[in-house]
């Protein structure tokens, strides 16, 4: 991308300079048809690069499939309490507990 970004701007400055050039001097065939072809390149350059930069704004038509369950929860069911909605965690919470505090299991 950054590639057809530079592109963009050489084009852009080329075209300037003819342009430039051509206000400044008589134009001749040569010059002229330089100028356009020029012009022509930056016109297709800017067309791909908003191609390029253009992203999809909207969901696939696939993502929401009609009449099925975004989990494998049960019916009236939040997300949270099915396996397969949330990720596990990633840092589980396993102190343990001494004898001192009398917890219900020896770990």
């Amino acid at each position: 991308m950054k590639r057809t970004i530079h592109t963009n701007a050489l084009c852009f400055s080329l075209v300037l300079a003819t342009m430039i050039f051509a206000a400044n001097s008589s134009l001749d065939e040569s010059t002229r048809d330089l100028n356009e072809s020029l012009a022509s390149l930056y016109a297709a350059e800017e067309i791909s690069l908003r191609r390029i930069l253009e992203t999809k704004r909207y969901i696939s038509p696939g993502a929401l499939k009609r009449d099925q369950p975004v989990c494998d929860g049960g019916r009236g069911e939040a997300y949270s309490k099915s396996d397969g909605c949330l990720p596990p965690q990633s840092h589980p919470y396993n102190r343990g507990c001494s004898k001192y505090y009398r917890c219900r299991s020896d770990s």
